[in-house]
């Protein structure tokens, strides 16, 4: 952040800031509230398909806390690992109730990867862009990588049937670990009811994500045309998912100057926006101070 204002200075900086519409907090709120719930919604779907009893009315208030967590503590993940150890200390299947916040989490950032990457390598503007800059992302790459992601997902799903229908270790506590984690996901993801259930919730959770920072580009009168706005949204938010600083400060920024300079457009106000997010998805995380409630550990643990 400090190398960000040095080299764009501190005065542009504020002058894009400053032009920050209030009123478009309640429209951030609305989002952020649907933002919860769906992520909610989602890691209850993947506990209940783990046959782990968790409410959404739980999984709704421990999400808010752990989203909390997540913005003011280093890593981006601690929270994650708070709600897990909750629900954990909670359940009667340990492992199984960590393993479905690793699912939860691990379904929402596989979708924005693979959104990510197909906005870098089919958006027109970021294909010219990322050509002058002698980057080869042609067509023909991508359709070569989805063919392998294709044959690599049908071979995951045969090792999976293969795996079910073998003998589970009993004896190898590693491998134990290895059987609990392959069932748990082949549980979370199939049948294929379950696959879609994950896919379109995921994919609406990331819609959400998209339109916050459509928001907070509007919030601060930026003058970019919505669909650029949501093809120079995913880079930004994969910046924030590396679990090096808080809440992705920093990186985010880094992230949008590069993708605005890269575009010919003007780096502070990408950051600017940038900053502007991170604040919006920060108050709309503060009500989780208000959720925090005493783990009640009413059940032995089996594993």
């Amino acid at each position: 952040m400090a190398a960000l204002v040095w080299w764009l200075g501190p005065l542009e900086l504020v002058d894009q800031l400053q032009s920050f519409d209030l009123t478009w907090l309640w429209l951030a709120l609305l989002i952020g509230i649907a933002q919860v719930m769906l992520s909610a919604y989602r890691w209850h779907f993947t506990a209940r398909s783990l046959d782990i009893p968790l409410s959404f009315l739980a999984a709704w208030r421990e999400y808010y806390l752990a989203s909390l967590i997540n913005q003011v503590l280093p890593g981006g993940v601690v929270g994650d690992a708070y709600r897990a150890k909750r629900h954990a200390d909670e359940s009667a299947r340990r492992s199984q109730a960590w393993l479905a916040v690793v699912i939860e989490r691990f379904s929402g950032q596989l979708m924005l990867c693979v959104l990510t990457l197909g906005v870098l390598m089919f958006s027109t503007t970021w294909h010219q862009a990322l050509s002058d800059l002698w980057v080869d992302v042609s067509t023909s790459s991508a359709l070569m990588g989805v063919i392998g992601l294709t044959a690599l997902a049908i071979i995951a799903v045969w090792l999976f049937n293969k795996h079910m229908r073998s003998p589970e270790p009993s004896n190898n506590r590693p491998a134990h670990w290895v059987s609990i984690a392959l069932q748990g996901i082949r549980h979370a993801f199939w049948p294929t009811s379950r696959l879609i259930v994950q896919l379109v919730s995921s994919a609406v959770i990331l819609v959400s994500y998209i339109a916050m920072f459509v928001v907070a580009a509007r919030a601060l009168d930026v003058d970019l045309s919505t669909a650029m706005l949501i093809i120079l949204a995913p880079p930004l938010l994969l910046a924030m998912v590396i679990p090096v600083t808080v809440s992705g400060w920093g990186l985010r920024e880094a992230a949008a100057a590069g993708a605005w300079a890269t575009l010919g457009l003007n780096p502070a106000q990408g950051v600017a926006v940038s900053v502007a997010y991170g604040l919006l998805i920060f108050l709309i995380a503060l009500p989780g101070v208000l959720l925090w409630r005493p783990v009640v550990k009413n059940a032995p643990a089996t594993d």
